[in-house]
């Protein structure tokens, strides 16, 4: 049974239909998920790390917008599946590139990853051109953890 988001609707601001659909993998299924994790807080980060790991997931840290592009390059310019992520969680406000110009700049892939922005500033402007980038949801911090799992989850289709 998938988990429509909506469900989440207090803690989520926005999410799209295509969060609770199948989504293909880009690698077997003989190694974990891979979650990029975007986020310039360090104490949030390693919380968030921790929390995704604990749920079996392989989790790449990446402290802003330039890191994450970085690790993105060789997967997205190049084609090497060994960088694609299962899934992208990021903050929106970042230093170097925002979550939204991250968001823009995987958008070619962006319907085989999806992508979870996460942010403590939830304005309609923004919330509104995640969505139209196509992410997945965007959480308002502070969020709870169980409801990040259960999103992450529904994201990578396994809810």
């Amino acid at each position: 049974m998938a988990i429509a988001l909506s469900d989440y609707a207090p803690r989520i601001v926005s999410a799209s239909r295509a969060a609770t659909q199948p989504r293909k993998r880009l690698l077997p299924r003989w190694r974990p998920p891979v979650v990029l994790l975007v986020e310039d807080d360090l104490e949030m980060r390693r919380l968030l790390a921790r929390t995704l790991r604990r749920e079996g997931l392989d989790v790449v840290e990446a402290a802003d917008g330039d890191e994450a592009l970085d690790w993105l390059g060789p997967w997205a310019l190049e084609g090497n599946l060994e960088f694609a992520p299962d899934l992208i969680v990021s903050d929106i406000r970042l230093p170097y590139f925002s979550g939204l110009e991250i968001l823009e700049g995987i958008r070619v892939a962006a319907d085989r990853v999806p992508v979870i922005l996460i942010t403590g500033f939830p304005d309609p402007r923004t919330i509104e051109s995640a969505r139209e980038l196509g992410a997945v949801c965007v959480l308002a911090k502070p969020f709870e953890l169980d409801e990040l799992t259960r999103v992450v989850r529904a994201a990578l289709g396994e809810a």
